[in-house]
């Protein structure tokens, strides 16, 4: 009777279907694994590397391309319209104005009205007019003022790959995130332009979510500027707020 039983049991166990793998059946499939993955692997290691390299090198030509339009242009003026929108109170403020850029370091551009204000930078030496409140602020520039005069980056673009990790959006859209602290800056989105002055829009975000956006018209580059629209004097009457000490 007990060795009844045991046949019996044994024919019970025999009747279960083993699992796939143990039937031989799934054995292809775990070749084609072994071996086939092992090549999708290299071919898509192979597919990202290329598709990296050509992205690299269009973001390589973009940035060269501007780099070398910037490098024939000594002077450039022109107007501009600027889109300030303030998280914090949920505003927007629209402003334009006029911009004159004078290599290697020389800036100035004027608010026109509603907003009056004159900014002139030379090298370091920082000027803030407002000339209904006969007041002038007299501050130092560097790269960490960026965010407060997004304008000013127009006269640094020359070393774009050394300032910036940049990707493409589209043909004609670069996105720029600093590869050193610039202020508050988070990341500037630059609009590129096929005329003679490579830049048609800056966009530039900033950590606390506020976003200032600049757009350029009318520009004229080798024009010849003379040195005194970067050199401020102060006018009789004006109180002055020296903050570059």
């Amino acid at each position: 009777m007990k060795q009844q039983s045991a046949v019996s049991n044994q024919q019970s166990v025999v009747k279960i279907n083993p699992p796939l793998w143990k039937r031989g059946a799934g054995l292809p499939l775990l070749r084609s694994i072994a071996t086939g993955s092992g090549d999708f692997f290299i071919l898509f290691v192979f597919i990202f590397s290329l598709v990296t390299s050509v992205h690299a090198a269009a973001v390589d030509d973009v940035v060269n391309n501007i780099q070398k339009k910037l490098s024939g242009i000594h002077d450039i003026k022109g107007t501009f319209s600027q889109t300030s929108y303030l998280k914090d109170i949920e505003k927007t403020e629209t402003y334009a104005g006029t911009f004159y850029i004078k290599k290697p370091s020389g800036i100035m551009w004027e608010y026109i009205a509603p907003r009056d204000e004159k900014i002139i930078i030379n090298g370091t030496e920082t000027w803030i007019y407002k000339k209904s409140q006969k007041q002038a602020i007299k501050t130092r520039f560097s790269k960490e003022a960026y965010s407060q005069v997004p304008i000013a980056l127009l006269n640094g673009l020359e070393n774009l790959g050394a300032d910036f990790d940049i990707t493409i959006m589209e043909q004609d859209t670069l996105n720029l995130k600093p590869k050193h602290q610039m202020g508050f800056i988070q990341e500037i989105i630059l609009k590129t332009s096929s005329k003679i002055f490579p830049v048609k829009t800056l966009k530039v975000f900033d950590v606390y979510g506020n976003k200032i956006t600049i757009e350029l018209t009318d520009i004229k580059t080798n024009n010849g500027l003379d040195d005194s629209l970067f050199k401020f004097t102060v006018p009789q009457g004006v109180e002055v707020f020296d903050m570059s000490q």
